[in-house]
């Protein structure tokens, strides 16, 4: 190949230039398939091959030395299969985002669609050519015919502004071979070819492509495959069928049969340009051309949007990355979500942290009875629902029109947040007039952002709650098996001690055996004791609930903890009563047996001293108002017993409510937390533990105001 070491310089440059344009409607059919879960390799190929420029992307990587492809490699499908659909899916995504037209806007003049039709009816022509006549492996001839020209994007890519000045004076083929020659010292053609050898391309691939502008006479004198692709170029051309006659004695096909190959050709490409979204006779409409770049740009911003969605860990989290990619992708500056509590059936209202509004929305409801309410129709209907569309002569709902106050704008945009027929919840973004057209246009990445950001809440939510029902059952199971050992035990228990008394009563009180008998007695009597503590976790006793004061409860117990237990074991305490609690309805006593529990616990646990801290608080997110009623849920409060002690080893915090899981030794040892458990659980409430080991632990008790009772 002479014109390599001639033209060292010329090359040397072009292998810095490491990106070449894209054809936007082929990257944006490639990123949506890239997309889909179900996308196979055969249709990555199928898209693959109507891009130039990204099956020469795909030839840059595996030709790579870093790659050390064992084979040759003739076809797109070989590359395909060896790079694999990750490596496909990435260079997909990247090039979309960080590429799109990026010579066009460079290179105003250049017609990349007209550019696009004739590289890919070559391809589409060389390969039909080539079955005709029986030749093997006939895609080594098609990704020849679709790369002849990929040499012309490679001189502009990396000489913008020289090539400038070819498309400004150059008005035919020809001309602009010889403009690149007298500016370049190269053409188009021995570009291509070079870029072929330097992928490691059959030789007789190459070949074929340098020849592509030699006259007929000369390309006579050339193998099978440089003739195919020369004529492929020809019937590529404006006017193909004036062609054929002279063409004809490179070929042994007929000229009908030529004719039909070329309309054929022409109908697949015409397919797929409507496939692909390309207007062949409209290709310098700058406002389709922008279009497309927001559309690729969007995809591209979505799909990074759901990869951080994947990294969540919690609501709070996946909420934080939906606003910001709401506000990156669709520039909507504020959004609420809410959730639906299919127990109370309403719809719960939250919002990032950062709104300024956050605390009013965090206590919002709206029943799901309320069928006027855009939220609750976007729902029940699994439809998009805005206050846009409602006519001036239906009268909005309350919670609607307050809620669009909060968002400042000048309507909602309501999307059901949807599951596999399960509904979640409702996106409301805050939106003007103006705004909705664009968010209309983008229906189909909003459903199915909502259906991901659903994926994700409902998979967190599903972790959560199977753990919490896998340890309710365990209680469950453990107080149902341990009713029927209490029961089974209890009644030879009595038999026993009936007969003890007999025994004693007809022995004189000086006896021997009276002294056997009183020490069987008091065995007999501790084993019953060890059966009450089973009792205590399996029913706890619990008395009439009435009101109580929490702080006042906390503080008296407090100032008998702390004389009793704390100070003597030099355990410093403090407590941090909230301001505004009201009565909660409940059992004092019960409640007393268990903060008196999680105070001991933690003092045993401090051999050494330490602090221990007890505070109140009503949680004012809890207690939610229904806007179109006069009417609220009372909510909850809290009890949170903080110590710096040790902390909870993970071998006992994974069944840290499980009966006999402990570390102490002694008498109903292991059944403290289980009674605990067991005891706010009647009271309808909710225990949760925070320790890490040297760091202490902290046990938070939720209690609703007004509790309804668990079921016997």
């Amino acid at each position: 190949m002479y014109w390599v070491t001639t033209l060292k310089n010329v090359f040397e440059k072009i292998k810095q230039s490491k990106h070449l344009p894209q054809l936007p409607q082929v990257m944006l059919k490639l990123v949506k398939v890239c997309s889909n879960d179900k996308a196979n390799i055969e249709e990555l190929i199928e898209i693959i091959s109507t891009d130039p420029s990204l099956t020469s992307k795909l030839f840059q990587i595996i030709s790579s030395p870093y790659v050390n492809f064992p084979k040759e490699v003739n076809n797109i499908k070989t590359a395909v299969v060896y790079l694999g659909l990750d490596t496909i899916k990435n260079i997909a995504i990247s090039s979309s985002a960080m590429h799109f037209f990026s010579l066009s806007k460079k290179l105003p003049g250049f017609d990349i669609i007209g550019f696009w039709y004739h590289s890919y009816k070559c391809g589409l022509i060389a390969g039909k050519i080539a079955r005709e006549n029986n030749l093997p492996d006939p895609d080594a001839f098609f990704l020849a015919g679709l790369l002849h020209d990929i040499g012309r994007l490679v001189l502009m890519q990396t000489f913008p502004k020289e090539y400038g000045t070819i498309l400004q004076t150059a008005v035919s083929e020809k001309q602009m071979t010889q403009a690149e020659m007298v500016l370049f010292g190269v053409d188009t053609s021995q570009v291509s070819a070079w870029l072929f050898s330097h992928w490691n391309l059959s030789s007789l691939t190459s070949e074929a492509v340098f020849f592509t502008d030699e006259s007929l006479d000369k390309i006579g004198e050339e193998l099978v495959h440089g003739k195919i692709i020369y004529m492929a170029n020809i019937f590529s051309g404006p006017a193909p069928m004036e062609d054929i006659s002279w063409l004809l004695p490179l070929t042994g096909i007929s000229e009908i049969r030529i004719g039909q190959i070329l309309a054929e050709a022409e109908d697949e490409v015409l397919e797929m340009a409507k496939n692909l979204g390309i207007k062949l006779q409209a290709s310098g409409d700058k406002d389709a051309d922008g279009a497309i770049a927001l559309e690729m740009k969007n995809l591209a911003l979505f799909h990074g949007t759901l990869q951080n969605l994947l990294g969540a860990r919690d609501i709070p989290a996946v909420l934080d990355i939906i606003q910001k990619g709401l506000k990156i992708i669709f520039n909507v500056s504020r959004v609420f979500f809410f959730f639906l509590d299919g127990k109370k059936k309403i719809l719960t209202g939250n919002c990032s942290p950062e709104d300024k509004n956050y605390k009013i929305v965090r206590r919002i409801a709206v029943p799901m009875s309320n069928r006027t309410s855009l939220l609750v129709k976007s729902l029940t209907t699994c439809t998009i629902q805005t206050s846009f569309q409602t006519s001036k002569d239906t009268k909005s709902a309350i919670s609607d029109t307050r809620i669009i106050r909060l968002l400042e704008t000048g309507g909602v945009y309501c999307i059901p947040i949807v599951l596999r027929g399960e509904g979640l919840g409702v996106m409301v973004l805050g939106v003007d007039k103006d705004f909705l057209s664009n968010l209309n246009l983008n229906r189909g990445l909003l459903t199915l952002f909502s259906k991901q950001a659903g994926m994700c809440i409902q998979n967190i939510g599903f972790h959560r709650e199977y753990a919490a029902n896998v340890s309710e059952k365990k209680m469950e199971a453990y107080a149902t098996l341990t009713d029927k050992v209490i029961h089974e035990i209890n009644n030879p228990i009595s038999i026993i001690k009936n007969y003890l008394e007999t025994l004693s009563l007809k022995l004189p009180d000086k006896h021997p055996a009276q002294e056997e008998l009183s020490i069987v007695g008091e065995e007999v009597f501790r084993v019953s004791s060890l059966i009450e503590g089973l009792s205590s976790f399996s029913k706890p006793k619990i008395g009439g609930f009435e009101l109580i004061d929490i702080n006042r409860l906390c503080t008296g117990l407090f100032d008998v903890l702390e004389k009793t237990i704390l100070l003597p074991r030099q355990i410093q305490s403090d407590i941090h009563l909230g301001s505004g609690i009201p009565d909660i309805k409940t059992d004092g006593n019960g409640l007393k047996q268990v903060i008196i529990n999680l105070v001991k616990n933690a003092a045993e646990a401090m051999k050494n001293g330490g602090k221990i801290d007890i505070q109140t608080r009503f949680l004012p997110e809890s207690a939610k108002i229904f806007i179109d009623e006069k009417k609220r849920l009372s909510g909850s409060i809290e009890i949170c017993i903080r110590d710096n002690g040790p902390g909870i080893k993970s071998c006992i915090k994974e069944k840290l409510f499980e009966p006999y899981n402990s570390t102490k030794t002694g008498k109903n040892s292991g059944l403290g937390l289980t009674i605990v458990h067991s005891i706010v659980k009647e009271l309808g409430g909710q225990i949760i533990c925070d320790s890490k080991q040297g760091q202490g632990t902290c046990f938070s008790i939720y209690l609703p105001i007004t509790p309804n009772r668990p079921a016997s």
